[in-house]
């Protein structure tokens, strides 16, 4: 049965799977709080339109976002950062990733330092990795919390990728699967930097990542992960956008 993504049930669910790791999307509220959520437009969840960047956590909190998906899910609100961090609670490695927040705005200047607070709250900074396209927010959050793991989500061709690494002194790089060649892999091991490529949702990927060595992929089907491999190899390999 499908879940609504981002939601208590989905949550669970993915770490009743015995995988090494779950990645969900982070956006930060008008009042500086942290929700969890995919998309910047709420409405295809909610049927109204608006931006959980012009909305307080508490209202965000309130929105029902499990009905759509049937009487099952009738419960599920929009869950905070904090309460998924709860939940969590070092079970799994636990990836953040945070949405483009528009850093160069002064109302969103204080995303990195409250992040860093909540993230050392609730005992997390062991066990979660903040990934982001959103560069420069992960270039700040390392230099105001160098003890907070942080992954740089990219897609597409670069022309100067390695000075953007050095720039941003990532510890792990999360390139879309059809930019993970085996070069970028080997040039990353030898920086002691960790390859994650996002999404894996193929039979004949899932191959190719492995063979090129890869330390992990990130799939929409963790179930057909699991069908097709080894129970010895599950927990090490494998984390689930939920």
């Amino acid at each position: 049965m499908s879940r609504p993504e981002n939601t208590a049930a989905a949550l669970q669910h993915a770490m009743n799977l015995g995988l090494s790791g779950v990645e969900v999307d982070v956006w930060p509220t008008q009042d500086q709080g942290f929700v969890l959520l995919h998309d910047a437009d709420i409405s295809a969840l909610t049927g109204g339109g608006s931006w959980p960047t012009h909305l307080s956590q508490a209202e965000m909190e309130s929105l029902d976002i499990g009905s759509r998906f049937g009487g099952d899910f009738s419960e599920e609100r929009v869950l905070s950062l904090e309460q998924a961090l709860r939940m969590v609670n070092g079970r799994v490695e636990f990836l953040l990733e945070l949405k483009r927040t528009r850093h160069d705005e002064p109302s969103m200047t204080w995303i990195e330092e409250r992040l860093a607070g909540l993230l050392h709250m609730c005992s997390a900074v062991d066990w979660v990795t903040v990934v982001s396209f959103d560069h420069r927010t992960l270039r700040k959050l390392k230099s105001l919390a160098p003890e907070i793991r942080v992954g740089m989500l990219y897609a597409g061709e670069w022309l100067t990728l390695w000075e953007e690494v050095a720039h941003v002194t990532p510890d792990a790089m999360l390139p879309h699967w059809a930019q993970t060649t085996p070069e970028l892999v080997r040039n990353a091991h030898s920086q002691g930097l960790s390859v994650f490529p996002w999404v894996v949702n193929q039979d004949y990927v899932l191959s190719r990542m492995r063979a090129i060595g890869v330390d992990g992929i990130i799939t929409d089907f963790p179930e057909r992960y699991i069908e097709a491999t080894p129970a010895t190899r599950r927990s090490d390999d494998a984390s689930t956008e939920v």
